[in-house]
């Protein structure tokens, strides 16, 4: 008799049973999921973030420092075509606080951060007065100068120097275009060596002086 009133209990505690293992299970899946999907976002983010950043990415000018151009030019088909790595994954590339561009719609995710520099250039010129000493300094620290060089009939430059460097020289005369480079971690100072003194408009000068600011690069990365 007792033995049949503990049958409805045990049936129960199977019943109980049964529907716990089952639910854990449920959630163990779940829980394995959602970690395999955290890894390939994880993966995919720290990938591109690192490739964006690259020496030899088109974004950059080189390790770590975005080309301003390059950054405004960003666009979707762009991103997907340069890192085949995003796929059809939801992908958001942010640089301080504003979005450059955005495929599909990251609702979560992963998100990558790097310490960036973005690197503005433009290009100036001017005709530097000449007419003592021959010399001019180059307003802003630039890598590279282009000078076009038209003295009189019977005046021939012979040599440039920059910063005591001799950077062209031809023993005939210097005419025409040309470019140096120059070293972008201090101010030059240019010398041109003459048969007599230049004159305003003798030379013209241009250069493409650089400014570098700080930014944080972020990369979102959603496989969903």
């Amino acid at each position: 008799m007792r033995a049949q009133t503990n049958l409805p209990a045990l049936a129960v505690a199977l019943l109980v049973l049964t529907i716990t293992a089952g639910v854990g299970m449920a959630l163990a899946d779940g829980a394995f999921a959602s970690a395999e999907r955290d890894a390939e976002d994880r993966r995919v983010a720290v990938a591109l973030s690192e490739r964006l950043v690259g020496p030899t990415g088109w974004l950059t000018t080189r390790a770590n420092v975005l080309n301003a151009t390059a950054v405004e030019n960003l666009t979707d088909a762009r991103l997907r075509n340069g890192y085949p790595v995003i796929g059809d994954r939801a992908v958001r590339v942010r640089l301080d606080n504003r979005t450059l561009v955005e495929t599909g719609t990251p609702g979560g995710g992963t998100t990558i951060r790097r310490i960036v520099l973005v690197r503005e250039t433009q290009t100036r010129s001017y005709e530097p007065a000449l007419d003592v000493g021959n010399t001019t300094t180059i307003p802003r620290r630039t890598g590279r100068v282009r000078l076009r060089l038209d003295p009189a009939p019977r005046t021939a430059i012979h040599t440039v120097r920059a910063n005591g460097r001799v950077v062209l020289h031809d023993p005939s005369g210097l005419r025409g275009t040309v470019t140096a480079d120059l070293s972008r971690l201090e101010t030059t100072r240019l010398a041109f060596s003459t048969n007599r003194s230049l004159a305003t408009g003798d030379v013209r000068v241009t250069y493409v002086p650089a400014r570098e600011t700080k930014a944080v690069l972020e990369v979102t990365v959603d496989v969903r």
